[in-house]
């Protein structure tokens, strides 16, 4: 497979990881915020604040911290990168 492929899936893949982390933690935070029923709570990942909940009333609404998630998203393309490389470097030798 061409060098260019292989990057761009694990861009694709890193990409897909990281979506599904940030939606399970956000996921678990509402669960969190409902089960504390605290006023405000911010979801963070790797101590980076992605996402934060505000209650109104009886529910939680809650607001992304674009530029934090696509850090998110860059460190877990940029770590699906590297795997990669390194797990194609094994298998050639």
């Amino acid at each position: 497979m061409k060098m260019k492929n292989r990057i761009l899936i694990a861009l694709a893949v890193g990409f897909v990881i990281a979506m599904l982390l940030m939606s399970v933690k956000i996921y678990f935070g509402f669960t969190n915020a409902y089960s504390t029923n605290i006023n405000v709570l911010t979801v963070k990942i790797l101590g980076i604040p992605i996402y934060e909940l505000t209650k109104s009333g009886s529910e939680y609404f809650g607001k992304s911290i674009g530029t934090h998630m696509g850090a998110i998203c860059g460190i877990c393309m940029a770590l699906s990168v590297i795997i990669e490389e390194i797990f194609f470097k094994v298998r050639q030798k």
